[in-house]
């Protein structure tokens, strides 16, 4: 079944005003720039672009859950994991990851995603588009964080397709 991943109000926020951001520094460049310096304005709009590319390419759009695996739907590529290696599955709050710290990825810009690490649950591969609904899946060698629409749902039959081992 396939799981929607809508972003949340802090996510929102932070994308609209990342975008007004990159916009008006292009702006600003392209228009008090001297003829000579133009070409500053346009490697800096190109790694904007970039930037902004790389992490609208890269956010997770949609969960699904088959016999075969959780696949993590992106715009560029989709991520599979068997759900052979499972191990939990449980859902956590905000509050239990507070002290997470992002090693390499985006917090807040279309999502979290990439990989973070938190002394409770250790290395992390994030694909969450709301911080107020999450699901902590650990495997036998990983822990991803997802953030399903239906979280209920999601977690039953999670469960029902790969019952956790003892």
């Amino acid at each position: 079944m396939r799981y929607t991943a809508s972003i949340d109000k802090p996510t929102k926020i932070i994308t609209i005003g990342l975008t007004a951001l990159f916009v008006a520094i292009s702006v600003f460049e392209f228009l008090t720039f001297s003829a000579d310096a133009k070409i500053g304005a346009f490697v800096s709009t190109a790694i904007l672009i970039a930037v902004y590319a790389a992490g609208y390419i890269y956010r997770p759009l949609a969960y699904t859950l088959t016999e075969d695996g959780l696949t993590v739907h992106r715009p560029i590529n989709d991520v599979t994991y068997s759900l052979q290696a499972l191990d939990s599955v449980r859902i956590v709050t905000k509050e239990q990851l507070k002290f997470t710290i992002r090693t390499f990825g985006v917090g807040g810009f279309w999502g979290y995603f990439g990989k973070f690490y938190n002394s409770v649950y250790g290395k992390m591969t994030w694909y969450v588009t709301r911080r107020d609904q999450m699901v902590l899946i650990k495997t036998d060698n990983k822990t991803i964080l997802l953030s399903p629409d239906d979280i209920d749902s999601f977690t039953g039959e999670l469960n029902s397709f790969a019952p956790i081992k003892s």
